[in-house]
């Protein structure tokens, strides 16, 4: 009974730790102001370590779990069952947005600044095709072993990975290469997240100490709303979503083991940093690594609730501003149709809702003055929309191998084994 306990403490010891450090380095970033400056580079190397690995950690990850499975109509049933999570769990989310806003209007007491609209004209929306293309593919292959090209890196990874497992037996010491590979990264996140504390204890201090408690002053009726909105998403939610994928145990390991990745993403505001972390929670919780392999880094660009829940709150901000009424529900089914696709523009890496704000404007004709309402909003909206997004991408992990593995998955050998530590988990 006594290693019990002592194993459920030592399980929390790491996110106390990391909590303490970023309320610490909070208190100091708002004591010091922009003196705190001086622990940026801190945080921002242990952040750019994180970001360097990224890329072949998808590459290795995604790439060794389809070689090594042979079963093409698998990998097939993977990827249309993530796809089609993504697109369920968006649309609960748009749908949330709907009726909070339904209930709680926007506030359209906002002041257009000429010269920001002036700015706003120099952006050209891009059409549909173009969208498309830029967004699945690049033109050259430098450009996509870098970490502004995830989706396109996602989809070479898979490419080649297929290719492998169509080699067969020719292929089998590339596929074990590249899971060797994969154990490698798998093991440079565990170690870089032994220093988290400190990195993201100083990221953060310098980020309060920049942007002080006025951070959030402006645009106060969005943030009250699309906040309690979005963190009743995270609880209520994602909660519901984990006990689907395994009840009681999937709800409890889930916002167990969630803890560091969630700050990660809610202080960095880039999913792509917290996806190793997300990777290591999947690895804590016994998901296979065939799909969280597969799943988590598809969803740092596919999957994005929070961004969807802020995608619905300006769209009904902007079309109240500007006189565009939702009446019908075939109103409401192309906005949230728009939403989500939207979202799925948003960029794994902090400001990159361009594309998602161009193409709000685009399709439904708004000026083009409503661009910088809708830049600004984004900004506010960021750090809510990475944590869900981020951590979403951990609990579709789960449902994916709910239903491919069936309700019981979580029980097999009785307590799924850390594949780095060789661990049994509590």
């Amino acid at each position: 009974m006594d290693n019990t306990v002592k194993k459920s403490a030592s399980s929390y010891k790491q996110p106390l730790i990391l909590i303490a450090c970023v309320l610490l380095g909070a208190v100091l970033g708002l004591a010091l102001g922009d003196k705190a400056a001086f622990l940026y580079p801190i945080g921002q190397i242990w952040l750019n370590m994180l970001f360097v690995i990224l890329v072949p950690l998808i590459f290795f990850s995604i790439a060794s779990s389809i070689a090594s499975n042979h079963d093409t109509k698998k990998v097939g049933k993977l990827l249309i069952m993530t796809i089609a999570i993504f697109i369920v769990t968006a649309a609960i989310a748009g749908t949330v947005m709907f009726l909070v806003t339904s209930v709680f209007h926007v506030d359209t007491n906002i002041n257009i600044n000429a010269g920001d609209a002036a700015v706003a004209t120099e952006q050209e929306a891009q059409s549909i095709g173009d969208q498309i293309v830029n967004t699945f593919t690049v033109s050259d292959f430098p450009n996509v072993i870098t970490r502004a090209h995830i989706l396109p890196l996602i989809v070479f990874t898979v490419f080649f990975g297929v290719t492998v497992s169509t080699l067969g037996e020719k292929g089998k010491p590339v596929a074990a290469w590249l899971s060797n590979m994969s154990l490698v990264f798998y093991q440079m996140v565990s170690l870089l997240m032994k220093f988290a504390p400190i990195g993201i204890g100083c990221y953060f201090a310098n980020l309060t100490g920049t942007y002080g408690p006025d951070l959030l002053a402006s645009y106060a009726r969005g943030l009250m709303i699309y906040y309690p909105t979005m963190f009743a998403y995270f609880f209520i939610f994602l909660g519901l979503y984990s006990f689907i994928a395994a009840g009681r145990w999937g709800v409890k390991h889930f916002f167990r083991e969630i803890f560091t990745p969630a700050l990660t993403a809610l202080g960095t505001r880039s999913s792509a940093a917290a996806l190793p972390l997300q990777l290591r929670a999947c690895d804590n919780m016994g998901v296979p690594r065939e799909v969280s392999s597969v799943v988590v880094p598809m969803g740092a660009t596919c999957h994005m609730d929070g961004a969807c829940l802020a995608t619905v709150y300006e769209i009904v901000l902007c079309c109240a501003l500007f006189n565009h009424p939702l009446n019908h529900f075939g109103d409401f089914v192309y906005a949230l149709v728009i939403a989500i696709s939207a979202s799925i523009a948003v960029s794994s890496v902090p400001g990159g809702g361009a594309a998602m704000e161009t193409m709000l404007i685009s399709s439904f004709g708004f000026p083009s003055a409503a661009l910088p309402i809708l830049l600004m909003m984004t900004q506010l909206f960021d750090p809510g929309c990475t944590l869900v997004n981020s951590c979403g991408d951990t609990v579709a992990s789960m449902l994916v191998t709910r239903f491919l593995y069936g309700k019981n998955w979580y029980k097999k050998n009785a307590r799924p084994t850390n594949p780095i530590t060789q661990e049994k988990i509590a």
